[in-house]
This record gives C-alpha cells, sequence and structure tokens, in this order.
C-alpha cells in the first residue's frame, strides 16, 4: 500500500490509518484549545471527546508510544503551528503541535512525548509540568 494512501481523511474530523487499523482525531489539542497541555489537561481533553461522543464513539483514549510512532514518516511534510515542517500525513489539520503525548507508562509517574519535527522521543520528567499536545485516538477493531 503507498504511505499516500495508508491515511483516510474520513470528512467528519478523523483520518483512519488503514495500516494500523487505528482512527485518529484530525485536530490535536493545539488546534481545539490553542494551548499546549500537561498531562491532566490531555486527560481531560480526551475524557471529554469520549464524554460527548465525538464522531459518535466514546472510546477516545491517548495513543501509546507505539500508536504514536506510527504517525512520524520522513517521507511527509507538513506544517505545524508556528510554520515549521513536521512529518505527518497531510490529511491531518495543519497548525498542530509539534511534539504529541502518550498515555502514562502503566504503574510509573511518567510518559513519552513523541517530537514530529525529527522522530525523536522524549521521557521527561513531570507529568504535570509538561507543555505537549494531545491527539486522540481509538481502535477501529
Amino acid at each position: 500500500m503507498a504511505e499516500q494512501e495508508r491515511f483516510v481523511d474520513n470528512g467528519d474530523e478523523t483520518v483512519s490509518d488503514r495500516k494500523t487499523g487505528l482512527m485518529w482525531k484530525k485536530n490535536d489539542s493545539m488546534i481545539d484549545l490553542k494551548k499546549w497541555v500537561n498531562y491532566q489537561e490531555s486527560v481531560d481533553y480526551v475524557r471529554e471527546l469520549k464524554e460527548k461522543k465525538f464522531c459518535g464513539y466514546d472510546d477516545w483514549r491517548l495513543p501509546t508510544k507505539d500508536e504514536m510512532q506510527t504517525l512520524y514518516d520522513e517521507a511527509f511534510s507538513q506544517k505545524d503551528k508556528f510554520g515549521k515542517i513536521i512529518h505527518i500525513s497531510d490529511k491531518f489539520a495543519n497548525g498542530c503541535g509539534f511534539s504529541m503525548i502518550a498515555k502514562q507508562v502503566d504503574g510509573r509517574m511518567r510518559t513519552w512525548v513523541l517530537k514530529l519535527r525529527d522522530g525523536e522521543f522524549e521521557q521527561p520528567d513531570g507529568l504535570w509540568t509538561l507543555t505537549e499536545a494531545a491527539r486522540a485516538v481509538r481502535s477501529q477493531t
């Protein structure tokens, strides 16, 4: 499958990944909330999507590190909020944050952050002092 055909804009503010079976929110919290979020705010952002049954689904969540990594591909190129190049499909909305936060590592007070400009992961200290963007995901299977 060609990478360009892998991601599909569903026309309802979601993007499906044919390779992984995941459905992503087209916008991230930077676009929706117009600010960076800490971990608690990212959890609240996703919980609100669940409670409102965004696009008819109540199983929205933060991605795992592995799920998040599937979005990064140097073959893709679009611009983040600051006009810099990030490497995710152009099926996602322009102007998003340049980083993404994953769900909390089970049993630990830590999470992963993916930098969409270079594909590098960080595991910063302090869930409550993070300033990242959150993108909701759900499994379609």
